[in-house]
């Protein structure tokens, strides 16, 4: 038997450190690196599932082409026929339109790691093209921190034992965090109280010592409401004016503009409560906010989380050992870009799409259209809203390639499908954007099949361009994966992990030389070097320069109830682990008096719809959950219409500064409900 080195690279908060077991070149186990301290030798069940996953009958093997788009019609074809196929077309289009702008990339998270973004230096490569920026996760909330940190950071999430409370606030770690809930329990056990606010009763509300069921989209004003009774109880921090900026300017507004019987009847939270919440989070030192993704997911987003900074803030939580406002980090990212490769020569400008409009932005380009469109570590039609317009732009495609593990609804569409490698069939490099550590990911098994890795298919494209037209990728056109991967880690990441060379990091993970607690000196990296309260950046982008309450959307009549699409604990987004199990229905979470008033039951079947589309659902009444919200969990059901067929694509406040594109308010989604 052999041992390996692996890394999760799934878009999860643990970034899970895995010891892969091979026999006879046959992958037949994973267990936890108890070396690496976060996830400390645990596993959760999806990279436990990794083993049936790599070898799962249904993981498409060797390149294929469909017959004919949404026909599933596929065959098998040779790496040379589709590789002809995909560089004549890029050469056909480059030649036709005097320009690579009709060659478009949507690429996101459906793994992470340094060399899967191996395809954005490619097209780099091939020259200027259309591509997705921003992202459908966490934009809001990056720029919010960005405005008020100046950089977007956070303490060691080994931290938060050290705490004597701390708020979960819209983050469900039982679900999507499991490395967290021991050293959460660790704090509950040295005495800590653990409040937990969401919009329904969540498992990690279940294990909190109180719940507090707050209004979709009102969170903001709950913060602000909380930081008007510090203001009154006199529990500000009486150091403030010599670490931040604007706090005179923001007690004003508190004074002024924030009412506690209006906080209580927008938020649902009675001013009693919220009097007892304040005054604890005042006194108690210290205190840790853990902000999770889904509180700026709404158009008010990015204010929300300015608003819950802005409580961390006055209260004197910052810097202070097991305290703060935690949202997550770039720190150990930023030094983890794209591969490096010389740009193409033609000197012309990428054409951009918000990833979260893309169709729509994409349709929008005429001058010349886009006619080529590579889907590399996405699903947007599982996961994108507006799916009329991403068939129009389905129609106007010459040629659509995906690159992925299994069949998915936006290989449904296309003409090629690319089988890639998993994370235990080539190497790597992977941080995470929760805690501080970062390893190598090395191949424990060839790759199944024909699979090959990102890297290796764009070395691969790259050769073939300049075989048919010389000069016409600066991408190169081989390599050795693991010499590739020591390149990319420079003396910037080498000095923050405390390696004297490259090769050090595989001999295992090693967490970056940051203080275990952020803006512990109190020295920040916004243009004043203050905490800003007043933030002349958001004043420039047009948005409030103080952390004020923008109210959210609203239902209207013809769509009375919020829909909420919560991660579920079997799958991350349209990635599922249970391959073998799954449904054939939607189940519709909602309150009893809800199902009572559409004259529903548990079982009865039922569609909910809006001028998007409409979805049948299985009802089942739950407590916990608001009289204006119904939830569908993202789980993996076989049905013929995907969830988001009822999603558009309202977008958040904030986004633009940091990412390029404003963020995905998904939580802004309104549906009617009718028994079939």
């Amino acid at each position: 038997m052999k041992f390996h080195y692996n890394i999760c690279p799934r878009n999860c908060y643990d970034t899970c450190s895995i010891i892969s077991t091979t026999r006879n070149g046959v992958l037949i186990s994973v267990e936890g690196n108890p070396k690496q301290e976060y996830t400390v030798g645990k596993l959760c069940p999806k990279a436990l599932d990794d083993v049936k996953k790599v070898y799962s009958p249904q993981r498409i093997r060797y390149p294929m082409r469909q017959r004919g788009r949404y026909s599933g019609f596929w065959e098998r074809i040779s790496w040379d026929e589709a590789l002809d196929q995909i560089a004549a077309k890029i050469l056909n289009l480059k030649e036709h339109y005097g320009t690579s702008l009709p060659l478009a990339l949507n690429k996101y998270s459906g793994n992470f790691g340094v060399l899967h973004n191996a395809i954005e230096g490619l097209f780099t490569g091939i020259g200027a093209t259309t591509r997705a920026a921003g992202s459908p996760c966490w934009s809001a909330g990056i720029d919010a921190q960005t405005l008020d940190f100046g950089t977007f950071f956070c303490s060691d999430p080994l931290d938060m034992a050290n705490s004597k409370l701390i708020w979960l606030w819209g983050v469900n770690p039982a679900w999507t965090a499991v490395h967290q809930m021991p050293i959460i329990f660790d704090a509950i056990d040295r005495g800590a109280k653990v409040v937990c606010f969401d919009t329904h009763f969540s498992a990690t509300a279940a294990r909190a010592h109180q719940y507090i069921q707050v209004r979709p989209g009102t969170d903001g004003l709950l913060a602000l409401g909380f930081a008007k009774v510090l203001l009154e109880e006199n529990l500000i921090d009486s150091n403030l004016s010599s670490y931040t900026l604007g706090h005179e300017e923001f007690l004003h507004y508190l004074e002024a503009e924030i009412s506690l019987d209006n906080c209580s009847d927008i938020t649902g939270i009675a001013v009693s409560t919220i009097r007892e919440l304040a005054l604890e989070y005042g006194q108690t030192h210290p205190a840790c906010i853990w902000a999770g993704f889904g509180l700026q997911r709404y158009t008010n987003g990015g204010q929300t989380l300015r608003a819950i900074d802005a409580l961390g803030a006055l209260a004197g939580h910052l810097g202070e050992q097991g305290g703060g406002v935690q949202y997550a980090q770039f720190e150990t990212w930023r030094f983890s870009g794209a591969i490096q490769n010389p740009p193409h020569p033609i000197n012309q400008t990428e054409r951009l799409a918000n990833i979260n409009r893309f169709s729509e932005e994409a349709l929008n380009y005429t001058d010349p259209p886009v006619k080529m469109l590579w889907i590399s570590g996405r699903n947007p039609l599982s996961q994108d809203g507006n799916l009329q317009q991403w068939k129009k732009l389905i129609s106007q495609l010459d040629l659509i390639v995906v690159s992925d593990l299994f069949h998915t609804k936006s290989s449904e569409a296309a003409d090629l499908f690319l089988p890639v490698t998993t994370h235990y069939e080539h190497w790597d490099l992977n941080s995470s954007y929760w805690h501080y550590w970062v390893g190598a990911n090395e191949p424990a098994i060839l790759p199944v099949g024909e699979s090959r890795s990102d890297l290796q298919i764009a070395w691969d494209v790259s050769s073939r361009l300049n075989t048919l037209k010389p000069g016409s990728c600066t991408f190169p056109t081989s390599g050795n994966e693991k010499e590739t991967l020591l390149r990319e880690l420079g003396p910037q990441m080498l000095d923050i992990l405390g390696l004297k060379n490259p090769e050090e990091i595989l001999n295992g993970p090693v967490r970056a030389k940051f203080p275990s607690t952020t803006w512990e000196n109190r020295s920040f990296t916004t243009p004043s070097g203050h905490y800003e309260f007043f933030s002349s950046q958001a004043a420039t982008a047009h948005l409030p320069p103080l952390p004020i309450f923008v109210p959210p959307l609203n239902p209207s009549l013809d769509a009375p109830l919020r829909l909420m699409t919560p991660h579920h604990h079997s799958t991350i987004n349209s990635q599922v682990y249970a391959i073998e199990a799954h449904s054939t229905d939607f189940i519709l979470h909602l309150a009893p008096e809800v199902a009572q008033r559409y004259d529903l039951v548990v079982g009865d079947r039922a569609q909910i719809w809006n001028k998007s589309g409409q979805l049948e659902v299985v009802i089942q009444p739950q407590s916990g959950i608001s009289k204006d919200v119904v939830i569908i969990f993202q789980e993996h059901v076989k049905a013929t219409s995907p969830l988001n067929c009822l999603i558009g694509t309202p977008l958040t406040d904030m986004g633009q500064l940091t990412l390029g594109g404003r963020g995905f308010a998904l939580n802004e989604t309104f549906v009617n409900l009718r028994k079939l």
